[in-house]
């Protein structure tokens, strides 16, 4: 169970060009939009489950991701991977992208 920090580079690499993404969907107080296994969320507060491998891009907003070991604070353009956390959840962030990852 961990949470590692992408520098800028890494973040780049692993996200890429823009995807076409599917209608927004109505989910947990806010939208969800899918390109694939590239989730596009706005949300102020959204939870995940059951990934084993996450990537998580703040594209908008600020605040903290929340698992069961910690927490951790972000703001925009922070991007990082979550390994195993089994459920976590994203608060404060106006817009975020989750590639989720098989490893």
């Amino acid at each position: 169970m961990k949470l590692l920090r992408l520098s800028d580079e890494e973040a780049k690499e692993k996200f890429g060009s823009p995807a076409a993404f599917g209608e927004p969907t109505a989910v947990q107080g806010g939208t969800l939009r899918k390109a694939g296994n590239l989730l596009l969320v706005n949300a102020k507060r959204y939870k995940l489950f059951g990934a084993k491998r996450d990537a998580i891009r703040i594209t908008a907003g600020s605040g903290f991701i929340k698992w069961a070991r910690g927490e951790t604070k972000f703001a925009a353009g922070d991007a990082f991977i979550a390994e195993d956390l089994q459920e976590y959840e994203i608060n404060g962030a106006e817009e975020f992208l989750v590639l989720r990852e098989e490893r």
